[in-house]
């Protein structure tokens, strides 16, 4: 969207996100780029104008607001926050009234977020059942570790949706499971404490469970929330056998086995694999210069160069077969 109409902009943001009003104290130049996930709708924000917004309760949605530029002033219920360019942030209840104001230069990333998503999120994270929905303070620091960490989610989807070669639905599936993992991290809410409890050491059959599944589902988002619930374990607890017993991350665990698999798909020349940037997104990979640096790490050349010889190989070696006995 881009307008200059304020009737226009408050009815395509209010369909995209949730009916509010809108009044603005000068002509608008509104823009709003989105993208809609499988599980969260993900969105840029500007209006161009100093602006006021009047959401009424969300009742099935939290909003989060992640402040790029200017600032808002933000209040639900007796609650009340300041934003400032990459330093504060907010998360909206579902169940309470909001005012927010905006100045001519804000922009934010808008992100909708549907109640149960987010608690079945929390509880593969946890491994049990959440009785309620968490429920957040309403302003968030960005500029702390952990609010960094959501930034840089938001950052990191937001390129990949801006990609002229945008994502599969594995890699959508990841980039959005990150983002919730990195809200319910970030934000401080009801379950912060269970989510940062130290993790009890679990059993050496969890820790293999987690890697057969890894071996046998390598094109699965597979995030810390999914293995725990295979695994019936803690994410952290997890983690950490991980790291005590294989020295890595699951993450890079399960990077380590994408890379293999594409490395056989480089190597066996196949035209059908598609080119390196098709390998390398069909197993997960949606930074393409990552892939080429991990690979190069690994396998000590580039990715492309792999697939090129295999392939002009694979050619000679047709060129050379006999034609068939035709006695």
């Amino acid at each position: 969207m881009r307008t200059h109409d304020v009737a226009e902009a408050e009815h395509i943001v209010s369909d995209t996100y949730v009916p509010h009003s809108l009044s603005a104290d000068a002509e608008l130049d509104a823009r709003l780029n989105v993208a809609d996930g499988r599980r969260i709708t993900f969105g840029y924000l500007a209006y161009g104008a100093e602006t006021e917004l009047a959401v009424p309760p969300m009742v099935d949605f939290f909003h989060v607001n992640l402040t790029l530029r200017g600032r808002t002033a933000v209040r639900q219920g007796r609650a009340s926050a300041q934003t400032v360019a990459l330093h504060e942030g907010v998360v909206l209840s579902p169940a309470e009234h909001s005012t927010l104001r905006w100045s001519a230069d804000a922009a934010q990333f808008a992100i909708k977020i549907p109640v149960r998503t987010l608690k079945d999120h929390l509880s593969a994270l946890l491994h049990e059942a959440v009785p309620e929905p968490p429920r957040f303070a309403l302003s968030v620091d960005l500029s702390a570790p952990a609010g960094m960490g959501l930034l840089l989610a938001a950052n990191f989807l937001a390129e990949q949706a801006n990609s002229p070669h945008p994502p599969s639905d594995l890699v959508c599936e990841q980039l959005e499971s990150y983002l919730l993992t990195q809200v319910l991290l970030s934000v401080e809410n009801t379950y912060s404490g269970q989510l940062a409890a130290p993790a009890g050491p679990i059993g050496r059959f969890q820790l293999e469970e987690a890697v057969e599944y890894i071996e046998a589902h390598p094109e699965r988002p597979l995030d810390g929330a999914e293995l725990a619930a295979v695994t019936a374990t803690e994410a952290s607890a997890l983690r950490m056998a991980f790291e005590e017993e294989l020295g890595i991350t699951p993450e890079r665990f399960v990077s380590g086995v994408r890379l293999r698999r594409a490395h056989a798909e480089l190597r066996s020349g196949d035209p059908s694999h598609g080119s390196m940037t098709a390998i390398a997104r069909r197993w997960g990979f949606a930074h393409l210069d990552r892939f080429v640096s991990d690979y190069r790490a690994q396998y000590g050349e580039h990715p492309s160069r792999v697939l090129r010889r295999a392939r002009n190989g694979t050619r000679t070696a047709r060129a050379w077969a006999l034609p068939p006995f035709r006695g």
